[in-house]
């Protein structure tokens, strides 16, 4: 019996201690690629497959493998584009400033430095939460590089609203339709977001304090504002656009809102899924990468503007000359 017990304790020891090699594993080990320098800070980045270029933001206090390598949404887009992921500035293997004004607008710019480093001229994009905020702010200030845009588990917040955002994970009240019934009642406040946290949310920020630096989040959270986006932007919008968020995430109010006032925008809202687990789902790898299909780029767009100019320049040349003859 005691026999038994021993060996029963035993294949439980090795069960826990394989799945914990495997959870350290998933979260911790990086495919590790290249780095360029985007104005003094050092960006790490990785770049595969084939295809029209797809760039992918991640989210806060997460790092490009994990976001997307890990749930599978590299894999499923690689069969077809160029997936260039990387760590935002704070984030994974790249450099972790500690001023607030080394983020901001500057994790914008970064997008525009990686593209112009890889001289790619124009790109589909995703941004996950963190992410999907980078990606509207690019799309008011370099609307001309992307041929589309995913904005995934995010939203659109008022840049006069000072209120905080909600809990992402937490799911919002069935009677929040929009982001005001969402904060009716809360006092006004600048912190990222509402104090209430859950025990998903203390989990994934104590990951987050893992794979991260703590005062390297703190320095970007202030600077949060900067990335505000004004609604006549998002009326006058040109870029294809998609937002991809569950019905138990808490930024859905922000979604509807950006879906109302957003131009050339469709919003998918995921049954069953939160803040956390939207990569997980094939629903969402396939919609990401179906939308990315509808929207390839003509071989026109693909060529480099000097190589439009010469081909344009070369076909004007054979029409004159067809007429004179």
């Amino acid at each position: 019996m005691k026999k038994k017990i021993l060996i029963g304790c035993s294949a439980f020891l090795l069960l826990c201690v394989a799945t914990v090699g495997v959870l350290a594993f998933l979260l911790f080990h990086r495919v590790e690629g290249q780095y360029f320098d985007a104005n003094g800070v050092r960006i790490h980045y990785t770049v595969e497959g084939k295809g029209d270029p797809v760039i992918l933001v991640h989210g806060l206090a997460a790092n490009a493998d994990l976001n997307w390598r890990r749930p599978g949404v590299t894999a499923a887009l690689r069969r077809n584009f160029q997936v260039i992921m990387f760590d935002c500035r704070g984030h994974g293997l790249s450099d972790r400033p500690t001023e607030p004004e080394q983020y901001g607008m500057e994790l914008v710019n970064d997008v525009i430095r990686l593209m112009d480093h890889l001289a790619i001229e124009k790109a589909h994009i995703a941004g996950y939460s963190m992410g999907g905020f980078i990606v509207l702010k690019l799309l008011e200030t370099h609307p001309q590089r992307f041929q589309s845009a995913a904005i995934c588990s995010a939203g659109w917040k008022r840049p006069d609203d000072d209120r905080p955002l909600p809990n992402p994970y937490q799911p919002p009240p069935p009677e929040a339709a929009s982001r005001d019934a969402l904060n009716a009642g809360m006092p006004a406040m600048i912190p990222a977001f509402a104090a209430r946290r859950g025990p998903v949310h203390v989990v994934r920020n104590w990951v987050g304090d893992k794979i991260n630096s703590r005062t390297a989040m703190k320095a970007l959270k202030k600077s949060a504002e900067m990335i505000a986006i004004p609604e006549e932007v998002l009326r006058n919008n040109t870029v294809p656009a998609i937002c991809f968020i569950g019905d138990r995430d808490g930024f859905l109010p922000y979604a509807r809102d950006l879906h109302r006032v957003m131009a050339q925008l469709e919003l998918v809202v995921l049954p069953g899924v939160n803040h956390l687990t939207a990569p997980l789902q094939p629903a969402f790898r396939r919609g990401l990468r179906d939308f990315f299909i509808r929207h390839r780029m003509s071989e026109k767009e693909k060529m480099p503007p000097a190589a439009r100019l010469e081909r344009d320049e070369r076909l004007q040349m054979c029409a004159i000359l067809d007429m004179e003859r």
